[in-house]
């Protein structure tokens, strides 16, 4: 693992307070905050959002290796919530849909 996890309300409610950037696609909202440390990554994804955990595990895992290939270098604590249900689970659509949403918030 080369970033370290956000635990606890008080990291969460760091970033969710004062986001430098905030972006949202279509089933997902990302919010950054630059923390002068190190990469941090935060992950909410409700099972009402995502029935199967077999989905939940599939979409953490592509947000961990998407967010280690764009935001390692950076010294920054990233979130990223699940913002409604995901009715048609379709893998390759929602693996771009996040891969476009990290690049855009950091081009942005």
């Amino acid at each position: 693992m080369s970033y370290k996890p956000l635990s606890g309300k008080d990291d969460f409610d760091e970033v969710f307070n004062n986001p430098d950037k905030r972006l949202n696609s279509e089933h997902f909202r990302a919010l950054i905050l630059s923390n002068g440390f190190e990469f941090r990554l935060g992950m909410i994804l409700q099972k009402k959002h995502i029935r199967l955990a077999v989905h939940r595990n599939f979409l953490k895992r592509s947000i961990r290796n998407l967010s280690n290939d764009i935001f390692i270098e950076s010294k920054t604590s990233l979130i990223v919530v699940s913002k409604r249900k995901v009715l048609n689970f379709e893998k390759d659509i929602l693996r771009t849909e996040i891969k476009t949403l990290l690049t855009n918030l950091l081009n942005k």
